[in-house]
């Protein structure tokens, strides 16, 4: 399983803000437990995905409304030859990926 650092920013921010904060730490000591038993892989933004990923907001913005989370997750996707997304945001769809809710 793949995960990139944007995503877990929202997801933390959400959790937080849905069940609180204990059971957001709970849940990071689980992804802690996944990536340690290398179930879990974390993908970091580095400069050159970031300018990617600023290439794809200002390109494809013009009509959609995709975030730069989204633009990160597109260019970490087309780096490492991902095709296929478990998610529930269409932006992948719109993007060209398949999309696995």
């Amino acid at each position: 399983m793949l995960l990139q650092a944007y995503i877990l920013d929202e997801i933390y921010t959400l959790l937080l803000l849905n069940i609180g904060h204990t059971k957001t730490l709970d849940f990071k000591q689980k992804l802690d437990l996944l990536k340690s038993e290398n179930v879990l892989d974390i993908v970091w933004i580095d400069e050159d995905i970031a300018d990617q990923a600023w290439n794809i907001f200002q390109r494809f913005n013009v009509d959609k409304t995709w975030s730069f989370t989204d633009c990160t997750s597109f260019a970490v996707m087309k780096n490492m030859g991902l095709t296929e997304v478990f998610a529930f945001d269409h932006h992948f769809d719109q993007m060209g990926f398949i999309r696995r809710p």
